[in-house]
């Protein structure tokens, strides 16, 4: 046998000599053994217990399920460790469940803090000696305040939060003074969750570095403020982050929206965009002209969906050009260019520039007054294809929108080609997916919502046969931090204009009921339709169908 295999083996039979004799001493104690880290953790778990309290009992949360905190110890008979945790669970009104691990696996967990605790502690001390050697002279304090921000513990804990959102998948970090101190939440697939209090000192240091590294003004606090700056990760990857200041009675407050410059690569198939919905957009995004519309709500993922649209027609031979507020991600091969309204460089203003620049396709990030949505129309029918979002509540609702800001509905009906609106719904864990079976009224209250959809949609999704519908839920794990969810996907429904809608529009202005009922006729699925064929493919539940659509999904409860 080779020197090399006869190591590895006698290294692989000492690991399982140790498993074997930790699982021994838990079985003894009466406890269950945890033999490895868990693959992701709740890093929300440790506000509970802190990190230099975790280093000097030996002991760390690493799940938690409604009240019963899993505790991962390396000496389950330390009786301080032990009283702690009694107290710990009067306190928090928890269940304690210990486990045995051993000192290789307690570490691996450990990691997980990020070094917040030890960061922030840094932090105070710097701030408190700095604050003791301020003089009365104004100009030497507004220097000493100055440095107080660029200072190397304020600063590394900035990096420490913007790393463990970055870690945790966050979507935006806010900063906002909560009585006196600083709270920090984090949005994970669309839910704002606490992560850290900050002392009130700490929080306005952390503003002032935050204010600076995206070329704010310190001193402003009057009125809010926008700005931007690149993070470096350990990694090598950069991130941009959005940074948007706001005067609140406390203070004032920061969200950072993280731009991560890969994700506008990401597919029509993994934003969830698929079936007849894909057809009707990937048909009219390779016209030569006209006006495409993403509808829905902030933070919906319209900026995502057409920066996909602009990944398609990203070709050679076209002019792309777009209007954003601001840039977002930017597109190799793509000229984009960031409205400045306190200038006047407005998307109407940018739109007439853009005009003279010879463009084949047109992103105009929002249409917000009838002069833009003027020179949309415009652009669109001079031989343009224009990209464009709208806030309104459904894709049928652009249209009255669009008439409302003063377009002529034979224009409009001249120049649409399609609009989309899309919600964004939480995807369920892949690791603790189980599927359940609704009752028979429950199964034939979801079939009649789909007797207007073609036929080849029904026989993909089972929904024409007697047999039971299945469906899914996440039970929770520690991938997904016991939420039951991972990730976002978005619904779609896209209405596809006919000649019968462009009549609709041009006769009738757009009448809404006129509208939805040549839609059915034409085969439109509705944005909870699609949600319920992405819940039956085990994606998404239900529930989530139910919070970001009108209506319930089941009517009968059965």
């Amino acid at each position: 046998m080779p020197k090399e295999v006869a190591q590895k083996n006698k290294g692989t039979l000492q690991r399982a000599d140790d498993i074997s004799a930790l699982s021994a001493r838990a079985k003894s104690l009466g406890i269950s053994l945890l033999s490895e880290a868990p693959a992701e953790i709740d890093k929300t778990l440790f506000s509970i217990i802190s990190e230099d309290m975790a280093k000097r009992y030996g002991m760390v949360p690493f799940r938690r399920v409604d009240n019963v905190l899993s505790i991962a110890m390396i000496n389950p008979q330390d009786f301080e460790a032990l009283n702690a945790l009694r107290f710990l669970a009067e306190k928090e009104r928890l269940t304690i469940d210990i486990y045995l691990v051993s000192e290789k696996v307690f570490l691996d967990i450990v990691k997980h803090y990020t070094g917040t605790d030890t960061v922030l502690k840094e932090a105070i001390f710097s701030l408190k000696k700095d604050s003791e050697e301020v003089t009365e002279v104004k100009e030497k304090k507004r220097s000493t305040e100055t440095d107080i921000f660029q200072d190397a513990p304020i600063a590394k804990l900035v990096e420490v939060v913007i790393k463990h959102a970055l870690d945790g998948r966050a979507s935006d970090i806010h900063i906002e003074p909560i009585e006196e101190s600083f709270r920090v939440r984090f949005r994970v697939d669309g839910i704002l969750r606490s992560q850290l209090v900050f002392p009130l000192e700490v929080g306005r240091a952390v503003i002032s570095r935050i204010k600076i590294l995206s070329n704010l003004k310190i001193d402003e606090k009057r009125k809010p403020q926008d700005g931007r700056f690149r993070f470096e990760m350990e990694s090598g990857k950069s991130v941009d982050l959005r940074v948007s200041s706001l005067p609140v009675i406390d203070g004032e407050k920061i969200v950072m929206r993280v731009l991560d410059k890969t994700s506008n690569t990401i597919d029509l198939e993994k934003l969830g965009l698929w079936g007849h919905n894909r057809e009707i957009l990937e048909s009219r995004i390779r016209q030569p002209f006209g006006i495409i519309l993403i509808t829905g709500p902030t933070g919906s993922g319209k900026s995502t969906t057409l920066y996909s649209f602009l990944q398609i027609l990203n070709k050679e031979e076209r002019n792309i050009i777009t209007l954003e507020d601001p840039v977002e991600y930017y597109v190799e091969g793509v000229n984009q260019s960031q409205v400045k309204p306190e200038i006047g460089y407005t998307f109407a203003s940018g739109l007439r520039s853009i005009l003279r620049q010879d463009p084949n396709v047109i992103m105009v990030g929002e249409i917000r007054d009838s002069e833009t949505a003027e020179l949309a129309i415009h652009a669109a029918l001079t031989g343009h294809l224009v990209l464009s979002t709208l806030h309104t509540n459904s894709a049928i609702g652009a249209i009255p929108r669009l008439i409302d800001m003063n377009v002529e509905p034979f224009l409009l009906a001249s120049s649409f080609q399609a609009v989309a609106a899309q919600r964004l719904v939480r995807c369920i864990c892949e690791n603790c997916r189980e599927e359940f079976v609704l009752t028979e009224g429950q199964q034939s209250s979801i079939r009649g919502l789909f007797e207007s959809i073609p036929d080849q949609e029904k026989k993909a999704y089972n929904l024409s046969s007697s047999q039971p519908m299945k469906f899914y839920q996440g039970k929770g794990c520690e991938k997904c931090g016991q939420s039951g969810f991972r990730g976002r996907i978005a619904l779609y429904e896209a209405l596809e204009i006919s000649e019968e809608i462009r009549a609709i529009i041009t006769d009738k202005r757009g009448n809404e009921v006129e509208v939805k009922e040549a839609a059915l006729r034409q085969g439109m699925m509705s944005m909870k339709q699609d949600g319920i064929l992405k819940a039956l493919k085990g994606i998404t539940t239900l529930s989530e169908i139910e919070r970001v659509t009108e209506g319930k999904v089941l009517t009968d409860e059965g």
